[in-house]
């Protein structure tokens, strides 16, 4: 059910740079948290999976390259890394100042 709700999520949402850099901050919210293993692998590997797709992300990145827009392609790739670890890390530090 939750990796239904994510998906549509998902389609509503339609843009992979929002949704890459939402589901980094949602990851590192809920690994900060301290809830049982089982609920937090439903909310990662359920939600934050099917929300996240990285086939939509390798797609795009694909679609750079098939264009030849290589400097494009190497500064969205670096980027969007920078971006997703730094949007994690925010969402830790949140859920740990919530706690």
């Amino acid at each position: 059910m939750i990796a239904y709700f994510a998906t549509i999520l998902r389609l509503y949402i339609n843009n992979n740079l929002i949704i890459s850099l939402a589901g980094s901050f949602i990851y590192g919210f809920v690994i900060a948290r301290s809830i049982s293993g089982y609920k937090k692998e439903i909310i990662l590997t359920g939600f934050c999976s099917c929300f996240t797709s990285f086939s939509s992300f390798v797609y795009f990145l694909y679609t750079l390259f098939n264009r030849g827009y290589y400097f494009k392609l190497f500064i969205y790739l670096n980027l969007i890394v920078i971006f997703n670890l730094i949007m994690m890390y925010f969402g830790f530090m949140i859920s740990r100042k919530s706690n």
